[in-house]
């Protein structure tokens, strides 16, 4: 593995065991196995070494959601598979989280977390109100389901230590992420029945006309 990505790796390791603040480059050097010297060379400083994990993960995150939604199917199946991919992200990339939503909570990253999100939830709202053209207002507003989307499937990661007392294990086994994953299947379930329905009957309403 070249420098550069064991210094990323390690910094990923850093920002999402003890947060921007309390990170130090030192440690990340002592981590990466390189030094000081090498981390500004190649990142300049703290703030452009947390921008490089950024960078990293929301490329990566990009591709994914992108790729659920230009693949074949319905355009409703394909929202499906994009909530399924965020989904295996969030399952493989636990760091993500703590990362974004400790800066998100307060941190001196905040305005640059929110920039890198801001795109991704606009690419989804387009989809939600592409696939289903009720949801461009009113109690299905795409804005609502997907905030409601988004806290059903972060709320899971980022309290997971509550969750473990509610349940009784580790939220995060695979046993309990499948758990999980189902209820969701569910619940998205129940909400594509009510778009579908609120279709049919504006369809039955302009026939009427």
């Amino acid at each position: 593995m070249k420098a550069k990505d064991r210094i990323l790796k390690a910094a990923d390791r850093v920002f999402g065991e003890m947060g921007f603040d309390a990170a130090t480059v030192r440690r990340i050097a002592q981590i990466s196995k390189t030094n000081k010297a090498l981390i500004h060379y190649h990142f300049g400083s703290k703030e452009g070494l947390f921008a490089g994990v950024l960078e990293y993960y929301f490329n990566s995150l990009a591709q994914t959601l992108h790729g659920a939604i230009i693949s074949n199917g319905p355009l409703s199946e394909r929202m499906i598979r994009l909530f399924d991919r965020y989904l295996d992200f969030l399952e493989k990339n636990r760091n993500f989280v703590h990362i974004i939503h400790r800066e998100i909570a307060g941190g001196k990253q905040k305005e640059k977390v929110i920039a890198h999100m801001t795109p991704l939830f606009q690419f989804v709202l387009q989809g939600i109100r592409e696939a289903y053209p009720k949801t461009k207002a009113g109690d299905l507003s795409a804005e609502q389901l997907l905030i409601s989307a988004y806290g059903m499937i972060i709320i899971y990661f980022t309290c997971s230590g509550i969750v473990k007392n509610l349940i009784g294990s580790d939220p995060l086994s695979p046993k309990n992420l499948k758990i999980r994953r189902q209820h969701l299947y569910q619940m998205f379930a129940m909400i594509i029945r009510n778009l579908n329905l609120a279709d049919k009957n504006a369809a039955k309403l302009l026939r009427r006309l």
